[in-house]
């Protein structure tokens, strides 16, 4: 996997959109704070690198003990362009905890790019911040 497109990140502290997909709970994307504030929604889009049934989706909020940007109304989209996604996979709310939550699809979908759209954060601030997200399928045959 690898990220195709972010609405922001900060990179001033080294939150990078890179860290959302490497499977490092210690390291965080974050949007941007400085020098100017990036406002919802904020987006990733994810290329899995070939065609996946995704089933569903993981989130895992910030591991570091702040709840800045830790995710809430949240929508993922699966496609095979990283520009044209049609209606949600999946719709959800994530809640303040610090264990993986869930996202499932209503049925598996095929694509092989994913955008994750954060339309609000936990404590209703501008932010968004991922310790770690996760795809959940299998390739597509």
């Amino acid at each position: 996997m690898r990220i195709a497109f972010a609405s922001s990140e900060n990179t001033g502290n080294d939150k990078r959109a890179r860290y959302a997909i490497d499977g490092k709970p210690e390291t965080i994307w974050h949007t941007q704070f400085s020098p100017t504030l990036a406002k919802h929604p904020h987006e990733l889009v994810i290329d899995l690198g070939a065609t996946y049934r995704v089933a569903g989706f993981r989130y895992l909020a910030r591991q570091d003990g702040g709840w800045n940007g830790a995710f809430a109304k949240t929508e993922f989209y699966v496609g095979n362009s990283p520009t044209d996604f049609g209606s949600p996979a999946a719709k959800v709310t994530f809640t303040k905890d610090r264990k993986v939550q869930s996202a499932g699809c209503g049925k598996p979908v095929r694509g092989r790019y994913v955008k994750v759209r954060v339309l609000s954060e936990v404590n209703g601030e501008a932010w968004g911040s991922a310790a770690d997200i996760g795809v959940v399928g299998k390739p597509a045959k």
